[in-house]
């Protein structure tokens, strides 16, 4: 008889994984509590409840409930499918691949897509100093303002926020959507409603606000390499919107072999940091610069390019220079 354990029984696996230790897993904030705030949205009043055995949830603020499936997928916003898969590798089961026996030894190489969904584990790299603003997933309306205001598809939002470069905050006493290294080096905002900020101190009207103790000169995205060193190309391009734009293609392409990683501007002289070079290392690198009227969009470039040269990059540039919209307009970036 065999008496091998089905691993894949879900109620035996949701005994053992609970909520609570799937909420520190998916590093969602706040702690979870009989009482506690919802990690899903702005909660001032803490409205959100964890079961005592641990195994279910409720948002008196929404009404929503669930189980520790249905609070995975309402964390990373994606399906109940997908969010049984998510359960079963933090449970530490290996999801078989279809038309294969899990017995059948045979592997296949895990996409960047299914790593991003299933999350990384939390950096234990301090955050820098002044970067202290409590950062959140957002809502089901602030991600699809992200997506319909940069034109790209909710599943884009979706992968953003689970590799964590895209959160949402208060900022400046905005309502902001703000791109952000998973380590936390470097922080930039932008508000959810399309205005600039407003004047302040010795800054100026601005369509971005950086959070004072940014490292600019790290390239966004490029701590996702400590958790994934797989990733052979990838495709540096200048600023979040892009960031984002990126994100967008290597979904919609279906390219999960290519890394997007971004430089927050180019205010910094153009230096990369010898720390972010030396994960860059050896790797092939496409860049595409913004595509300025002064040219300091490609000599930022060229001067990125010169540093990863160095540490044995294949590196080329792309402009965007002559290229046209549907409208006629030139394109000038992503």
């Amino acid at each position: 008889m065999n008496t091998q354990r089905n691993h894949h029984d879900i109620p035996a696996l949701k005994e053992r994984l609970l909520i609570p230790e799937v909420w520190q897993k998916l590093a969602l904030q706040g702690q979870p509590a009989a009482t506690c705030r919802s990690p899903f949205r702005e909660d001032k009043n803490p409205s959100f409840s964890i079961s005592k055995d641990g195994k279910r949830w409720k948002d008196y603020g929404t009404g929503q409930n669930g189980d520790v499936i249905d609070f995975i997928a309402m964390a990373r916003q994606i399906t109940t499918g997908e969010a049984l898969k998510v359960f079963l590798e933090l449970a530490g089961v290996p999801v078989p691949v279809k038309g294969r026996s899990p017995q059948s030894g045979s592997t296949r190489r895990t996409s960047f897509k299914e790593k991003a969904t299933a999350l990384l584990p939390p950096q234990e790299t301090p955050k820098p100093e002044g970067l202290c603003v409590p950062l959140q997933n957002g809502t089901e309306a602030d991600r699809r303002l992200v997506a319909e205001s940069r034109r790209i598809t909710p599943e884009a939002v979706s992968l953003a926020l689970a590799l964590r470069t895209l959160t949402f905050s208060i900022v400046q006493g905005y309502r902001c959507w703000l791109i952000v290294d998973a380590e936390e080096r470097c922080v930039e905002a932008r508000r959810l409603d399309g205005m600039p900020f407003t004047s302040c101190g010795t800054l100026g009207r601005r369509k971005a606000h950086t959070l004072r103790g940014s490292r600019k000169d790290w390239p966004l995205g490029a701590a996702v390499l400590r958790r994934i060193p797989q990733f052979r190309t990838l495709l540096l391009v200048e600023g979040g919107p892009d960031y984002l734009a990126a994100l967008h293609f290597a979904n919609e392409l279906e390219r999960w072999d290519v890394l997007p990683v971004a430089m927050l501007g180019r205010g910094t002289g153009a230096r990369i940091d010898p720390g972010a070079l030396e994960l860059m290392r050896g790797r092939r690198v496409r860049i595409y610069p913004h595509n300025d009227a002064d040219g300091g969009g490609v000599k930022s470039a060229r001067l990125w390019a010169a540093q990863l040269d160095g540490v044995g990059c294949v590196v080329d540039i792309y402009e965007f220079t002559g290229l046209l919209r549907t409208d006629g307009t030139p394109i000038k970036d992503l």
